[in-house]
């Protein structure tokens, strides 16, 4: 079998065994084995001549192993042999200190205090290393105490022996070494009672310092330890000022423990340990060494065996004073530390929810159970805590700066985004002068199924067009950001919309004084929401009046509706204007209101003006063509007079419709009233309009008196007048009647007396069955509900309720209404009391009764017309 003849790579074993022989097998194994080996020597001979270096390299390392452990093994067994000698010399040198000679034993006591003073010196290093600064301390004093002694006795010896000098100089650099890594250790962040007076007793050790220095230094070092914490990086802000709390916390603990009282004794504990230190029944200092087992020790003098760090401290009531006057000044300078520190890093907080944040945070740090106690005893302020004293004072200020900020950014947000709105208006083809292509248009979000949207009919009903609804909800979403700020931070939870801001009472607890500036914040954003009101307000103002060559009543309707509409789709600024009591929103409302009552007026001068340019147009003259143009056509009524011999009859013609003229101009106001959708004008605009819009109209027949008028004439402007008056002007606006008074008594001097008698109460029965029927299309001028509610206009039968009209007849209110639709209605009680009292004029003399001619026509039109919607009731609105 050839070797070509496998795949060496691709052998399926199982295969192999159903299709070969045993010897093919045992062949194949050789092969593979052969394989094998090859690469083996390959991969051998790759390694040795590549890797030859690091081959070498290994062996190296592993022999310099082999050769250290003998080192160090060898090393051991000296340093054992030379234990071993030094204890045999000590132990004959023992045996022979009796028989010592005076002069030999100065000299050993001398070799004894220099090999002391080299131990000392290691023994200050071990102690810094195991941060004991108080014994490293003790340690110096000792080290300096045998120096000079050596100084003094033994100048000359000192002289032969350099070491001691370089030992002296490096003594002097272990001094400033202590002093330097115990005031690092009391500027700490965080650092316990008994730490902090072995630290403080080195101090007084080492500079000998009274108790009122001591205390003054330990006030300089936490105002350092402050200082640091102020200037050190923090990942947040939150996080610096919880540190800057704690640290002031720790001061305050310390001070209390170190220097008052620590665990209910009358002493601070620095004095305690300072009196194990120093007292003459405490140990030696050189009994807190362990000192070798050697012959020379038995040979240190009596007064350094002996000797103890001496200090004296009182705590008089000069102490008492002292400790008063450094915790005034250091309220005061950390106050200012603060103050400066805070003024800075505030700046980087941009809301009021951050300032809740940093607030909890800083309320976290734990302080002792015996705080008040504390407190008292270390002459602060009662009651006192270090976030309330220090910080919150200026939380709550950059809390004020904030919702003022954010107010204000709003309503520049606002403006800018109305200016916008008034650029765009001017150009668009869908005017806010004329809304009907917004309302009566049908869209498929004209219903909406969701609560509170501000979308579809109800918008359109109050002709809040979808420009001016983005802007309002935009807005609306800003202010309920505030509030959502607020409510962290005021009541430590999330905004409910569907709840008005709370009210607490005064704080008195630890819980509540978190929150005690709540009434000064809410009461900061509603004054500055009504600040912001009356700047932007002004600055509507500005805006319209700024260019004439604009639109200003365009500009004026646009931002009438848009300070409408803040009123009512606006609810979240409505609750900031209000957080601290309703009457404030009233006050919003009120100066909201006014300024849109003084936009719509300039759209009221602006249809007055076409008012009069209208009239003064339709009233041009009382030629011939002018007055046929004018007429419309009169009512012959049928007259009879009954004497006593015979009944004499005669027809007379009294006016029935309005003038042409007037009919144009009213028409005219109710078409741009239609335009701005009358339901949704303010009725005091409203009653201004129509009221104005009447006194044009009077102004034009007191013109038309100054001509000669004939009776026919004086009878059309008569009608014209009383309709004008009846139709238009509340009987409550005495300047109008008795103007429109006057104007009908001059025309009454144009017409026959005899004629005017009996034509009068013809001419007031049409002017009311006129008024009636021209409220159908000029509904949109009645100043009120009840201006013609003593015709029997909103009177309504029984029938009438059960089998209402297909469309409702709407008239104005105080509130909203539409323009008045064609209606089909039964006969109203109105038509009844005309015809009643017709027929008692009959009665009367003279006997007067009408032509069937006019009452049959008049009975035609209204058959034609009820048959028209009865038809329509009963074929598209009946009941299924």
């Amino acid at each position: 079998m050839a070797k070509t003849n496998y795949n060496l790579l691709k052998l399926e074993i199982d295969k192999l065994f159903q299709e070969r022989y045993i010897s093919e097998i045992i062949e194949l194994e050789k092969i593979i084995d052969a394989e094998i080996e090859k690469k083996r020597l390959e991969l051998r001979c790759m390694v040795g001549d590549r890797y030859k270096d690091i081959l070498a390299a290994s062996d190296a390392i592993n022999t310099m192993k082999d050769i250290s452990q003998q080192i160090v093994e060898y090393i051991g067994q000296i340093k054992e042999n030379c234990e071993t000698l030094v204890r045999d010399v000590d132990a004959n040198s023992m045996k022979t200190v009796t028989s010592v000679d005076a002069q030999t034993m100065e000299e050993r006591c001398l070799v004894a205090q220099i090999r002391l003073t080299i131990f000392m010196n290691e023994q200050i290093w071990l102690a810094l290393d195991e941060q004991d600064y108080s014994k490293a301390a003790q340690f110096y004093l000792l080290a300096q105490h045998v120096h000079t002694g050596l100084r003094l006795l033994r100048k000359d010896i000192l002289d032969k022996v350099p070491l001691l000098k370089q030992i002296k100089n490096s003594l002097e650099i272990l001094r400033e070494r202590i002093l330097n890594r115990v005031k690092e250790k009391l500027e700490s962040l965080e650092t316990t009672a008994e730490v902090s007076s072995s630290n403080l007793n080195s101090l007084m050790l080492l500079e000998s310092q009274t108790s009122s220095e001591l205390l003054s230094t330990f006030i300089n070092l936490r105002k350092t330890a402050l200082i640091k914490v102020i200037q050190k990086l923090h990942s947040s802000v939150r996080h610096q000022l919880a540190a800057m709390v704690k640290c002031l916390i720790t001061t305050v603990h310390l001070l209390h423990d170190c220097f008052i009282s620590y665990q209910g004794s009358n002493t601070g504990l620095i004095w305690q340990q300072l009196e194990d230190i120093v007292n003459e029944n405490a140990p030696s200092t050189l009994s807190k060494i362990d000192l070798p087992e050697r012959p020379l020790s038995n040979y240190v003098p009596e007064i350094i065996s002996q000797f103890r760090p001496k200090c004296s401290f009182t705590t008089s009531k000069e102490w008492k004073e002292d400790l008063e006057n450094c915790v005034k000044e250091w309220l005061h300078f950390t106050s200012d530390t603060i103050d400066k520190a805070l003024e800075e890093r505030l700046e980087l907080i941009t809301s009021i929810k951050g300032l809740y944040i940093i607030r909890e945070e800083a309320l976290k740090t734990n302080i002792p159970n015996d705080w008040i106690t504390i407190c008292t005893q270390a002459y602060l302020p009662s009651d006192f805590n270090v976030w309330y004293y220090f910080f919150q004072e200026k939380i709550t200020k950059r809390a004020l700066h904030l919702i003022s900020k954010k107010v204000e950014s709003n309503i520049e947000s606002l403006q800018t985004d109305l200016v916008r709105l008034l650029e765009e208006a001017e150009t668009s083809e869908e005017s806010e002068k004329d809304l009907r292509w917004y309302t009566w248009h049908e869209d498929t979000d004209d219903v909406s199924k969701m609560e509170n949207v501000h979308t579809g009919l109800s918008m359109k009903t109050k002709g809040y067009s979808n420009n001016i609804i983005k802007l309002c909800n935009k807005a609306d979403v800003k202010y309920l950001d505030i509030l959502n700020d607020m409510s962290y931070y005021l009541y430590g939870k999330e905004y409910d919309s569907s709840q008005s801001m709370p009210k607490f009472n005064q704080a008195t607890n630890k819980r509540d004084r978190k929150y005690s500036d709540h009434e000064k914040l809410q009461s900061h954003l509603t004054t500055e929401c009504i600040k912001s009101s009356k700047c932007f307000i002004e600055f509507l103002q500005q805006n319209v009046h700024q260019n004439d060559g604009n639109d200003i009543v365009l500009k004026s309707l646009l931002c009438a509706r848009s300070l409408q509409a803040i009123i009512v789709l606006c609810p979240n600024f409505k609750k900031c204007c209000s957080t601290s009591g309703t009457d404030d929103w009233e006050k919003v409302r009120c100066f909201l209101t006014t300024a849109s009552l003084e936009f719509w007026r300039h759209w009221v001068d602006d249809v007055i003006t076409q008012i009069a340019e209208c009239s003064s147009q339709a009233f041009n003259g009382v030629d011939i063509v002018q007055m046929l143009q004018m007429y419309h056509k009169w009512d012959s009524i049928e007259i009879q007079e009954q004497t006593d011999e015979k009944v004499f009859k005669s027809q007379i013609r009294v006016p029935s419709q309005l003038s042409s003229s007037l009919l144009e101009v009213l028409t005219h106001l109710s078409m741009c009233l239609s335009y701005v959708l009358p339901h949704t004008l303010p009725k005091a605009v409203h009653i201004q309009l129509v009221e104005q819009s009447v006194e044009v109209i009077l102004a034009q027949y007191e013109t038309l008196l100054s001509s000669a008028l004939n009776q026919k004439q004086a009878l059309q402007f008569l009608f014209d007048v009383k309709f004008v008056m009846l139709f238009c002007v509340p009987r409550e606006n005495m300047k109008l009647v008795q103007k429109s008074q006057e104007i009908c008594d001059k025309l009454r001097t144009n017409i026959d007396p005899f004629d005017l008698d009996v034509f009068y109460s013809y001419l007031q029965n049409n002017v009311k069955q006129s008024a009636l029927q021209s409220a159908i299309i000029l509904g949109c001028l009645l100043p009120n509900s009840g201006q013609l509610a003593n015709l029997g206009m909103l009177e309504k039968n029984k029938e009438q309720e059960k089998e209402p009209s297909i469309l409702p007849l709407s008239v104005p209110s105080t509130s909203m209404w539409f323009p008045l639709l064609p209606v089909t209605a039964p006969v109203s009680k109105a038509s009844l009391q005309v015809n009643r009292s017709q027929k008692d004029f009959k009665n009367t003399s003279p006997k007067i009764k009408p032509t069937k001619k006019a009452t049959d026509a008049a009975s035609s039109v209204r058959s034609g017309a009820a048959a028209l919607f009865g038809a329509m009731t009963t074929d598209w609105f009946s009941k299924q």
